[in-house]
C-alpha cells in the first residue's frame, strides 16, 4: 500500500497546479542537442576550429549545420572532440539568413540516465520492497522541490521559510511512503518537524546576527539578478539550502531513532516511559557519533577549492574564516550538524508520546 500511495501521490504533485510559476529567463542562451558528423577542423589561429553537425532536436531537426568549435580550452588529459559525438549547440541568431551555432559542451543526458537507472535497480535489488519505497520517497521529494519549492522561492518568498516548509513536506511525505501511516511515521515526522522548526529559527538567527549579504558567499547568485532584479529574497539562500540538504540524514535518524523506541518497547513491555527513553537515547548516542562529520566533511569537499585558497592567504586564522564565503560554509555545516543533534532527542520524545511500540 505505501507503494501504491506514493505512486499517486506522485501523479497527484505532477498535476495539481503550483500557486508560484517559475519566472521565465527570456535572455538565456538556447541549447540544442546535435552529434558530430566531421572531426574538428582546426581554424587560421589553431585556437577556433569549425565542425559540421546534425541536429537532433528543435524545428530543425536532422538538418546539419556549421559549427564553431574552441579548441584552446583542451587541458591535458581531457578527451578531445571526435565525429559522431552528441554535444551541446550553442544558438547565436542568425547572419544573412543563415543560423549560427557553436559547440558549447558535451551532452551527457544519456550517461546521466543510465546511471539512474542502475542506482534504482540496486536499490531496488538491495533494499527490496523498502528500497523501492525509499526511490519512491525520493522522487516525491523532487517533485516537491521543483514543482512547489523552487517556484515559491522564486517568486519572492522568504528562502529559510520556503526551506523550512518544504523540508517539512519532504520529511513528511517520504516518511509516509517508506513507512505507511503507522505510530513510526507519526513519531518521526513529529521529530523531523520539530527539528527542522528549531534549526530554521537559528538559521533566520545566524543570517541577521553574522550579516550575511544576500549572496550568502556564493558568486553564483549574482548572475540570478539580471533575470529576477528585485522579485527575489536572495538573503539566506544559502543557510536555506543547508536546511534541505540536512533533511537526508535528520531523517535517518529519526526513523533509527523512533525503530529504536519500537523495539525497545516490544522487548521490555512491562519498562517504564522513562526507562525505554534512556535506553534509546543511549542507541542514538552510538548512531550520533558515526554520522555527526557526516555534513561537515560533505561541505569541506565541496568548498575544498576555497578552504585551500583561504589557507594560503596571509593573516591570522580567526581573520580569515571571517570572510563570508568561508564563513557561511562552516555556519551551513554546523547548523545542519546541530539538527542531526536535536532530532535524536526530539525523536525520542515523539515516539514515547504517540505510544510506538505499544500494543493497541
Amino acid at each position: 500500500m505505501p507503494i501504491v500511495a506514493g505512486m499517486v501521490l506522485i501523479l497527484l504533485l505532477s498535476v495539481l497546479p503550483s500557486p508560484w510559476e517559475l519566472p521565465v529567463n527570456e535572455g538565456a542562451s538556447t541549447l540544442i542537442r546535435g552529434r558530430l558528423a566531421t572531426p574538428p577542423v582546426p581554424g587560421a589561429n589553431g585556437y577556433t576550429g569549425l565542425v559540421t553537425a546534425m541536429l537532433l532536436e528543435g524545428d530543425a531537426r536532422g538538418s546539419t549545420v556549421v559549427a564553431t568549435i574552441d579548441l584552446g580550452e583542451d587541458v591535458s588529459g581531457s578527451i578531445p572532440y571526435a565525429n559522431g559525438d552528441e554535444v551541446l549547440l550553442l544558438y547565436l541568431g542568425t547572419d544573412i539568413g543563415v543560423a549560427r551555432y557553436a559547440v558549447a559542451d558535451r551532452w551527457r543526458g544519456g550517461g546521466l540516465v543510465l546511471l539512474f537507472a542502475l542506482l534504482s535497480l540496486l536499490v531496488i535489488v538491495v533494499g527490496g520492497v523498502r528500497g523501492a519505497r525509499a526511490l519512491l520517497a525520493l522522487c516525491v521529494a523532487g517533485v516537491l522541490i521543483v514543482r512547489f519549492g523552487l517556484p515559491a522561492l522564486l517568486s519572492g518568498a522568504s528562502p529559510l521559510l520556503v526551506a523550512c516548509g518544504i523540508a517539512i513536506a519532504v520529511g513528511g511525505s517520504t516518511t509516509l511512503v517508506t513507512e505507511g501511516f503507522t505510530r513510526r511515521s507519526t513519531a518521526a515526522i513529529l521529530g523531523i518537524g520539530a527539528t527542522l522548526v528549531v534549526v530554521g529559527g537559528l538559521s533566520i538567527v545566524l543570517d541577521r546576527l553574522l550579516a550575511f549579504t544576500p549572496f550568502a558567499g556564493d558568486a553564483e547568485l549574482l548572475s540570478l539578478l539580471p533575470v529576477l532584479g528585485d522579485l527575489v529574497d536572495l538573503r539566506g539562500i544559502g543557510l536555506a539550502a543547508a536546511l534541505i540538504g540536512t533533511m537526508g540524514i535528520v531523517d535517518d535518524v529519526a526513523a533509527t531513532q523512533v525503530a529504536a523506541v519500537d523495539e525497545l518497547r516490544k522487548g521490555a513491555p512491562r519498562a517504564s516511559s522513562r526507562a525505554i527513553a534512556a535506553r534509546a537515547v543511549s542507541i542514538g548516542r552510538a548512531h550520533i557519533a558515526a554520522v555527526i562529520n557526516t555534513l561537515p566533511l560533505a561541505y569541506f569537499a565541496a568548498a575544498l577549492p576555497l578552504i585551500v585558497y583561504t589557507m594560503l592567504a596571509p593573516g591570522d586564522f580567526l581573520t580569515r574564516i571571517s570572510t563570508e564565503s568561508v564563513a557561511v560554509e562552516i555556519v551551513r555545516s554546523m547548523v545542519g550538524t546541530i539538527g542531526v543533534l536535536l532530532v535524536m532527542p526530539l525523536s525520542t520524545v515523539a515516539a514515547i508520546l504517540v505510544g510506538v511500540g505499544e500494543e493497541s
